[in-house]
């Protein structure tokens, strides 16, 4: 009788998982970390029109002339002309240099300045 009961209820919890996969497969995903939109200049002129109009438009230029630390930094990115780090969970991943980032979620974002005549330049949201 117990062995009934134990299959039967192992029955319902598969039907039950089914049920839960098949429902979540059709919602909505969730945004990414961030995206990364790349400058081309060999491959195609408008899509770098848009982004040059982008960065003129919707972010504000910068400077440094120190180490750069942000904190839980939401929104588009731009660096100009180091490479860096964003961080969100303690994983650390590469900023690289024209390359305009859009994060989802708050990361920091550490550039070490390694160059001492030139200035750490970087756009952020407006």
């Amino acid at each position: 009788m117990f062995l009934i009961i134990l299959l039967i209820y192992f029955i319902i919890l598969i039907f039950l998982e089914i049920i839960f996969i098949i429902s979540s497969r059709y919602k909505n995903k969730t945004q990414e970390l961030y995206n990364i939109i790349e400058k081309d200049e060999d491959k195609d002129k408008d899509k770098d029109k848009e982004i040059n109009k982008t960065i003129d438009e919707e972010m504000i230029l910068n400077t440094s002339k120190y180490d750069l630390d942000i904190k839980n930094y939401v929104g588009k990115f731009y660096i100009k002309n180091y490479y860096g780090f964003f961080i969100n969970l303690d994983t650390w991943n590469l900023l690289k240099a024209d390359k305009i980032y859009q994060f989802n979620v708050p990361v920091n974002i550490k550039i070490l300045k390694l160059k001492e005549k030139d200035d750490i330049k970087y756009y952020i949201n407006k």
